[in-house]
């Protein structure tokens, strides 16, 4: 394994304290309100050094935005696997919308990310970072036959469609944990709707106990 020099240390760091500064200012301003002067003095870089790492402010936000999905998909993917998936998954969709009202709210608003990146490039981005997440508990559930044998690529981006559309509502919202909340128990809903049966009588069993 090669070791980095302290030249490729620095321009690391540079890079990271960018996306980090450029981030906040996103989250605050918004993209059109954010330009690279204010990004460059908050992280007390030349303007040039910015140019060194980005091409465009285009580019530094599709960092920003790249790291935001990627700080999501690692919340949700610590979520401690037990015995009990169903319990798993929806604890991994609470972890998801929990991100929309934490501390600092959820950063750069997906309806900016899409408006400014284009439909298609956001969506690559951000598949690549939470896709496989969802792909290995939908893949997990149909392995215990607790849901209907629809296509897994179909259910998939059903899920994840309403997963998205509940981070937008909860972004404009005026109570963010009712909403978060009321979400919650909407996906759930959906859910246990593609559950086989069995697997869903067994749930509502345990739920009466």
């Amino acid at each position: 394994m090669s070791t980095k020099t302290r030249r490729e240390e620095n321009a690391e760091a540079t890079r990271n304290a960018l996306i980090l500064q450029a981030s906040k200012l996103f989250a605050k301003n918004g993209f059109n309100n954010t330009s690279l002067s204010k990004i460059a003095e908050q992280t007390r870089v030349t303007k040039g050094a910015v140019y060194h790492h980005f091409e465009s402010k285009e580019d530094i936000f599709s960092a920003c935005y790249r790291k935001q999905a990627e700080d999501v998909a690692a919340a949700v993917g610590k979520v401690k696997q037990t015995e009990d998936i169903w319990q798993d998954t929806i604890k991994q969709c609470e972890v998801y919308l929990d991100c929309a009202i934490s501390d600092g709210g959820i950063g750069i608003p997906i309806q900016e990310a899409i408006s400014i990146l284009g439909w298609i490039n956001w969506r690559k981005l951000d598949e690549e970072c939470t896709m496989g997440l969802l792909i290995q508990t939908i893949d997990k559930l149909k392995a215990r036959q607790l849901l209907k044998p629809y296509t897994t690529a179909l259910l998939v981006d059903a899920i994840y469609g309403i997963l998205i559309n509940a981070n937008m509502s909860i972004f404009t919202a005026e109570n963010k944990k009712q909403a978060r909340d009321e979400l919650l128990l909407l996906i759930q809903d959906f859910m246990m709707g593609v559950m086989t049966k069995p697997a869903r009588d067994k749930l509502m069993a345990q739920a009466i106990l």
